[in-house]
C-alpha cells in the first residue's frame, strides 16, 4: 500500500517564503494520493512505491548562487521501518529562465517496477523529439548522428538515452536514465540505460522511470525544462556543439560536472565507464553557444568546477594513470597541469561572460597555486626559465616530463590572468615560462619540422605531439604576447611556422 508523506502548513509556507514562486515548492496531491514536488510551474515530480515500500522525505537543503538557486530533497525509501535505499531530487533554477533537475537513487535493490519516479507535465503535449544514434553502436566522440523520435514513441515509450522534446508551450530535454556501478577513484560504469515510459491525456503528459533495480547500484536521471526552445535547431554551430558534447553515451552530465569515457590507460577502467575530467571541456565550449540548453550546462558546470576545487587550489585526477604509475610511480589523485589549467581558464572566461565573482575567485586560487608550483618545482632552462613538470603525485613526487602544450597553456592562462587583474606576479611567472621555451626553441624542432611532444626529466626530448593542440596553443601565445608587449615573439613564431609546414607537407589539418 502506498503511503503519503504530509508536510505541515508551516513547512509549506517556509519553503514558499524561501523560494518565492521558483522551483522546489510542494503542491497538492498528485494521483493515487501521492504528494507532488513542483520543480517548475508546469512540471512536478512524484515517487511511486508499491508492495509495502514507501518514501519518507527527510528534509531539504538550499544553496543560493548568483546565477542559480539550488534545492535538494532527500528521501528515505523504507520497507516498514527498515531503510532500503535513498533518493535525492535536486533542482537548479537558473533565474534567467530554465531549470535543471537531477534524480538519483542509491542501493534500492528491489524490482524496478516497485519504486519509480514520475514527472507530470501540464499543458500542451510535446510533439517533436530528437535523439542520438551511433554507427554500429560504437561510442566514439563526434560520430553520432541526429534521429527523430517516432510519433508512436512520443506517446508510449521513449528510446533509451537522451531525448530533446519540443512543443508549443515549452521545451524539455530528458537525459538518459542510467544504472551505474561505482568502480572507485571517481569512476562510474554504465551498466544499463532504461527507457522512459510516456502516458498522455488531454492536458498532461506523464514520464515514468525506474528508481530501483534488482541488482542495486546507482540510478541517475537529469533533465532541463524551459518555456523557450532549448535548442536553436537553425543554428548549425549550436547543434554541432551539442552533438559533439553528447551527454548520453560518450559523456555523462551530473551535478558535479561532465564525465568523459575513462581512458583505457587509467585504473579502474571499462569501455562503458566514465570519470569527471577536471577540464570541463563541454562547459567551456558551451560558453560561446547561444541557446538555453548550452547556457544551462555551462552555468551548472561552472558551479561544479568551483565546488570541486580542493583547498590547495587545484582539481585532482582521481583514477590512476598506468603510464604515470609505470614511468614515475604515481598513484591516483594526481595533479595534471593541462586539465587544471583548462578548468581555470574556463572559470575565468565564465566570469568574463556572466560576471560571477565566485568563478573569478576560483580562477585566482588556481593561478596563485600554479605560480607557487612553477617556482618551487620547475626544471630550469639555461637562463633560468621555468620548465614546469606536467604532473605531481598525491605523494608530492613531481619529477616528470614537461610537454610543450602543457607549458604553453599554463603561460597563456597566466597572461590572461594578468590582463584581467594587472597583477605582475602572473605576468612575471608567465614570462619565466616563455623564457624556458625560448631557451629550448631549437631542441623542440625535429629534423622533419615536426615538434617533439615533451622534454624528458633527463633533458632528452620524446613522444609524438598532437596534430593541432600545441599549434593552437602557440597561436594563442603569440596573440597574447602581442597584446601585452606590442609585438609577437620570434621563437614562438618559429615553432608555429615549423609545425604548420610539417602539417601541410603531411596532409594534417592546420586547425
Amino acid at each position: 500500500m502506498r503511503k503519503l508523506f504530509r508536510f505541515t502548513l508551516i513547512s509549506i509556507l517556509a519553503v514558499f517564503f524561501v523560494l518565492g514562486s521558483a522551483s522546489g515548492a510542494h503542491d497538492n496531491k498528485g494521483s493515487n494520493g501521492l504528494e507532488d514536488v513542483i520543480i517548475a510551474p508546469s512540471l512536478s515530480f512524484t515517487i511511486e512505491t508499491y508492495s509495502g515500500i514507501s518514501s519518507r522525505l527527510e528534509g531539504l537543503t538550499i544553496r543560493e548562487e548568483p546565477l542559480l538557486r539550488q534545492i535538494s530533497y532527500n528521501y528515505r525509501i523504507v520497507n516498514g521501518d527498515r531503510e532500503i535505499g535513498r533518493v535525492t531530487l535536486t533542482c537548479q533554477d537558473l533565474r534567467h529562465g530554465g531549470l535543471i533537475f537531477y534524480v538519483e537513487s542509491r542501493n534500492l535493490t528491489v524490482d524496478n517496477h516497485i519504486c519509480r519516479g514520475r514527472l507530470t507535465l501540464l499543458g500542451p503535449h510535446l510533439t517533436v523529439g530528437k535523439t542520438f544514434v551511433y554507427p554500429d553502436g560504437k561510442r566514439i566522440v563526434g560520430q553520432s548522428s541526429w534521429d527523430y523520435i517516432s510519433p508512436t514513441q512520443l506517446i508510449s515509450q521513449l528510446p533509451p538515452g537522451i531525448a530533446f522534446l519540443d512543443g508549443e508551450a515549452r521545451s524539455l530535454v530528458l537525459g538518459p536514465v542510467d544504472r551505474l556501478e561505482y568502480l572507485g577513484n571517481g569512476v562510474y560504469q554504465e551498466v544499463n540505460t532504461f527507457p522512459v515510459s510516456v502516458r498522455r491525456n488531454a492536458n498532461r503528459s506523464e514520464f515514468s522511470f525506474p528508481l530501483a533495480d534488482a541488482k542495486g547500484g546507482i540510478i541517475r536521471f537529469w533533465g532541463i525544462i524551459h518555456n523557450q526552445q532549448l535548442v536553436a535547431w537553425e543554428d548549425e554551430a549550436v547543434v554541432a556543439a551539442i552533438q559533439r558534447a553528447d551527454l548520453n553515451k560518450t559523456r555523462k552530465f551530473w551535478l558535479d560536472g561532465v564525465y568523459d569515457l575513462v581512458p583505457s590507460s587509467y585504473t579502474p577502467t571499462h569501455p562503458h565507464a566514465f570519470w569527471r575530467c577536471p577540464a570541463q571541456h563541454v562547459g567551456r565550449s558551451f560558453l560561446t553557444k547561444a541557446s538555453p540548453y548550452t547556457y544551462a550546462i555551462a552555468v551548472s558546470s561552472m558551479y561544479s568546477a568551483i565546488r570541486t576545487q580542493n583547498r590547495s587550489g587545484f582539481w585532482p585526477t582521481e583514477p590512476q594513470s598506468e603510464w604515470l604509475a609505470e614511468e614515475y610511480g604515481f598513484g591516483p589523485n594526481f595533479y595534471d597541469t593541462r586539465f587544471n589549467t583548462d578548468a581555470a581558464q574556463y572559470l575565468l572566461e565564465a566570469y568574463q561572460k556572466y560576471g560571477d565573482e565566485t568563478a573569478f575567485n576560483a580562477a585566482r586560487r588556481y593561478a596563485d597555486f600554479l605560480c607557487r608550483f612553477a617556482e618551487q618545482y620547475s626544471y630550469r632552462s639555461k637562463n633560468g626559465g621555468y620548465l614546469v613538470p606536467d604532473y605531481q603525485a598525491a605523494s608530492g613526487e613531481h619529477r616528470t616530463h614537461t610537454s610543450l602544450n602543457h607549458l604553453l597553456a599554463e603561460m597563456n592562462f597566466l597572461y590572461h590572468m594578468y590582463l584581467a587583474t594587472d597583477e605582475v606576479e602572473y605576468r612575471d611567472t608567465a614570462d619565466m615560462m616563455l623564457l624556458a621555451v625560448k631557451d629550448t626553441c631549437d631542441e623542440w624542432i625535429k629534423d622533419s619540422g615536426e615538434l617533439w611532444y615533451a622534454r624528458l626529466p633527463n633533458g632528452d626530448y620524446g613522444y609524438q605531439d598532437y596534430p593541432t593542440l600545441t599549434l593552437n596553443d602557440l597561436r594563442q601565445s603569440l596573440d597574447l604576447i602581442t597584446r601585452i608587449y606590442g609585438h609577437p615573439d620570434p621563437d614562438l613564431d618559429r615553432l608555429k611556422s615549423s609545425k604548420e609546414a610539417y602539417n601541410r607537407a603531411n596532409g594534417i589539418p592546420l586547425w
